[in-house]
C-alpha cells in the first residue's frame, strides 16, 4: 500500500513552519556569547520539524512515515529546550520564548497523535 499524504495540508506541518519563521526572527535579536551558535541551532532544529514531516510525506509507506514523525518529534523536543534556554539567557525575549514553547509543545502532541493514526493507505 503507499501513503498518500500532502505536508502542506497537515496542522502540524503548518504550525510548524510557522514556529520555524518564528524561531529564525528571534534568533537574529539574540545577543552575548554563544549567541550565534545558539540561534543557528533553533533555528535547524525548527527547519528539522518541518523537513521531517515533509519527508515522511514523500516516503512513500506508512511504516517510514512514522519514522519521520518521531524525528520531527525529537527535533521538535531539541526547538523547546532551545527555547527554554534562550529565554533564561535574555529575559528580553521571555514572552516570544515562551508562546514558541507552548506552540512547539502542541506540535509535539499532534506528531504523537498523527503518528498513532496516519493518513489512511490509498
Amino acid at each position: 500500500m503507499v501513503l498518500r499524504a500532502n505536508a502542506g495540508r497537515l496542522l502540524v506541518h503548518q504550525i510548524a513552519a510557522g514556529i520555524a519563521t518564528e524561531a529564525a526572527s528571534l534568533a537574529r535579536g539574540f545577543r552575548g556569547p554563544g549567541s550565534l551558535a545558539r540561534g543557528d541551532q533553533l533555528v535547524r532544529a525548527a527547519l528539522s520539524v518541518t523537513s521531517n514531516i515533509s519527508e515522511g510525506c514523500g516516503r512513500g509507506t506508512v511504516g517510514e512515515f512514522r519514522q519521520f514523525l518521531r524525528y520531527a518529534r525529537g527535533s521538535a523536543h531539541e526547538v523547546r529546550s532551545q527555547l527554554q534556554i534562550a529565554r533564561q539567557l535574555d529575559p528580553r525575549h521571555a514572552s516570544r520564548c515562551k508562546t514558541l514553547e507552548s506552540r512547539t509543545t502542541l506540535v509535539i502532541k499532534l506528531l504523537g497523535r498523527l503518528h498513532d493514526n496516519p493518513p489512511p493507505d490509498r
